[in-house]
């Protein structure tokens, strides 16, 4: 035959197979990505009220220093419940009072928690450890 023109089947073959591997590697790159992309979203949407809630279990410890506390409710879509344990109830240091010339002693008022804190958005959970400070108010 004359000088032929055209691929053989083996070129063919062997150029569709280089074609469905980058196919597929690209697929699976994208794919990849759009897993990434949902995770972050679930993320961003479960710690953008984080700094809410923080201080709404602030004020709750702060509003009644009890010895446990716990609650919770729901912010912007994302459930959480808090659990506070208190660790330390100490007094304020002694001071020196310059009209009597001795030192103060005050009583137990300020109390360190251990917060154990559940985020829940969309079938995510997120469970933060931390530690709150509140105190009793002055007793005048």
């Amino acid at each position: 035959m004359r000088g032929q023109r055209g691929f053989t089947l083996i070129e063919v073959l062997i150029a569709a197979t280089i074609l469905f591997v980058a196919i597929a590697v690209v697929s699976e790159t994208y794919r990849g990505s759009m897993l990434a992309s949902r995770r972050a979203d679930t993320v961003v949407a479960m710690l953008t009220p984080l700094p809410l809630i923080v201080a709404s279990v602030r004020s709750a410890l702060r509003d009644d220093p009890a010895e446990r506390r716990e609650g919770e409710s729901e912010l912007l879509g994302v459930r959480y419940n808090f659990d506070a344990t208190s660790v330390r109830f100490e007094p304020p240091p002694r001071r020196f009072d310059p009209d009597t010339a001795e030192f103060r002693e005050y009583a137990p008022r300020f109390r360190l928690y251990d917060v154990r804190l559940v985020l829940r958005y969309r079938g995510h959970e997120r469970t933060y450890l931390y530690q709150e400070l509140a105190w009793l108010p002055l007793e005048r």
